[in-house]
């Protein structure tokens, strides 16, 4: 146990030095950032919105979505786009993105932020995967494959020729066994638990991205 906090301790990052100040004028840019109605991702949507953004909120819950957008516009002045999404379900996800592209034909970044921790073990995604698994890294990859014409339309528009997409990633991920049979055996998947399988859907979103990401370099 004491090995495994140090190693999760290792692995945070120094204190930045960034800070949102530094964050530069946004007048232009259009922005995505999922499970936005609270946590990191809300407060995500707020340094945006301050800086001149155009943001949408991509959420499972309308009214929770309502009532934070109504809360960052008293803060900000501004106010963000709700768009419904469910990382839980492929189908409505290819609902999500034909919905966004009626509204926009180019997306500059994309914040794949939500996700879901350790929910009763029962629970499964639309498509019959493991919650966690299923939200947390198939839905994620699935939404930005779809989004890729936008993205690569708004890295063409802007000034350095990039989009980004940034992903909310968790140190669990360090220690996960990257046993996929746990995923595909149900039996495996109820003996493993919520914790270790929470750690290998981190894990799984983590590699994705990373091998996506070295993909696009070459």
């Amino acid at each position: 146990m004491s090995a495994t906090i140090d190693m999760l301790a290792q692995s945070f990052p120094p204190k930045t030095k960034f800070t949102e100040n530094d964050v530069p004028d946004l007048a232009g840019k259009v922005c995505i950032v999922t499970g936005g109605n609270t946590g990191v991702g809300k407060e995500t949507i707020r340094v945006l919105l301050n800086h001149n953004a155009k943001v949408y909120m991509a959420s499972r819950n309308q009214a929770k979505a309502e009532e934070a957008i109504k809360e960052l516009k008293e803060q900000t002045g501004k106010e963000a786009f709700f768009i419904k999404l469910d990382l839980g379900d492929l189908k409505t996800i290819k609902t999500t993105v034909a919905e966004f592209s009626s509204k926009e034909s180019e997306l500059h970044i994309l914040f794949n932020n939500g996700g879901v921790m350790m929910p009763p073990m029962e629970e499964r995604t639309a498509d019959g995967y493991d919650m966690q698994f299923g939200t947390n890294a198939i839905g994620p990859f699935f939404l930005t494959k779809l989004l890729l014409p936008a993205l690569l339309a708004g890295a063409k528009s802007s000034s350095d020729g990039k989009a980004r997409i940034v992903n909310t990633a968790s140190a669990m991920h360090l220690t996960n066994k990257l046993d996929f049979k746990v995923i595909l055996d149900d039996k495996k998947r109820k003996k493993a638990g919520a914790q270790p399988l929470y750690a290998l859907s981190k894990f799984v979103g983590w590699l994705l991205f990373t091998v996506a990401a070295c993909m696009s370099e070459t």
